[in-house]
């Protein structure tokens, strides 16, 4: 009897040991802290996202007068959007210095109804204008600091994040 309760005792132990090995390798999702947090906080992104922003004194507020007119300088020649496609973050959309979570909870938030996440990615993956900032940033003053890897790297952040279930945490 002692010997095959010994024999019990090793198994469970081996199997004990194989299961947590097997969860300690297994990786965990990628959550926007992770993933995109410092790229949202990069200037080049802020320059656009504080534009009506009253609390940051943004363009709107210094130097410009309406989100509406932003083709007017900013053409096709300097974007490469098409006109009518160029038009500066509403004020709600102004997430300076905000915490990885919050800034999360409120990307999501601001995207309306229906499949949060797929138009959140969706917007992310393909808009002209986040492209812009990432891969060109050309304005009529000069191009701003490029955001690190381009949009080459964010779209393999994006994906990462998305795939792991676009976590807040």
């Amino acid at each position: 009897m002692k010997p095959c309760l010994a024999l019990l005792r090793l198994i469970l132990f081996s199997s004990c040991v194989t299961f947590a090995s097997g969860v300690a390798g297994a990786e965990a999702p990628t959550t926007f802290a992770d993933a995109l947090y410092d790229k949202f906080q990069h200037a080049r992104c802020l320059q656009c996202h504080q534009f009506n922003s009253r609390i940051h004194n943004g363009r709107a507020y210094n130097s410009h007068r309406s989100r509406y007119l932003c083709d007017n300088c900013h053409t096709n020649r300097i974007t490469g959007l098409a006109r009518g496609e160029w038009m500066a973050p509403e004020e709600k959309m102004d997430w300076t210095g905000m915490k990885p979570r919050d800034l999360c909870l409120m990307i999501k938030r601001n995207m309306g109804s229906g499949d949060v996440n797929a138009k959140l990615a969706e917007h992310m993956l393909h808009d002209g204008r986040v492209h812009w900032a990432l891969d060109n940033g050309m304005t009529p003053n000069g191009k701003f600091p490029s955001v690190p890897g381009g949009s080459a790297e964010w779209a393999r952040d994006v994906r990462a994040w998305a795939a792991g279930g676009m976590l807040c945490e």
